[in-house]
């Protein structure tokens, strides 16, 4: 079962896109470990958990060498109707939320939905002492 939804993979799929290659496949190792999504009250924040064994379990190989808690990278969401400015932030070495000023579940169902990031110079955060992630192409989808 797909714990994402549309625009969450937009979303997801925008910031993967903007990574070096090695900083990629670290990325997809954190979606495919996700298996709960908790959308907290009206969705202005939405956070990832891999859970093993009744408690959140990250497997060692896709964390960033960087623990600290930051922000990957912030964008808008658009639909046709709404647009929305989220962030993307991590924690302990592994994405943890999507975090809006909007609310985020009126776009759960809009099937026309893109995002674009405006700050992804703040994916080389990912790699500890400021590395640079190698951004890669446009940053845009739809």
């Amino acid at each position: 079962m797909e714990p994402f939804l549309t625009f969450e993979l937009e979303i997801l799929g925008a910031v993967q896109g903007a990574l070096c290659a090695a900083q990629r496949v670290q990325f997809a190792g954190q979606l495919a470990s996700v298996n709960r999504v908790q959308r907290l009250l009206d969705w202005r924040t939405i956070e990832l958990y891999s859970i093993r064994w009744f408690r959140v379990r990250w497997p060692a190989w896709v964390l960033f060498s960087n623990t600290d808690k930051f922000e990957i990278a912030s964008g808008v969401l658009n639909a046709p109707t709404r647009s929305a400015s989220v962030t993307i932030w991590a924690v302990g070495g592994h994405i943890f939320s999507l975090e809006s000023t909007a609310p985020l579940k009126p776009f759960a169902s809009e099937t026309e939905v893109s995002f674009t990031l405006s700050n992804s110079g703040l994916l080389s955060r990912v790699d500890e002492g400021g590395v640079s992630a190698g951004l890669h192409g446009s940053s845009s989808r739809r």
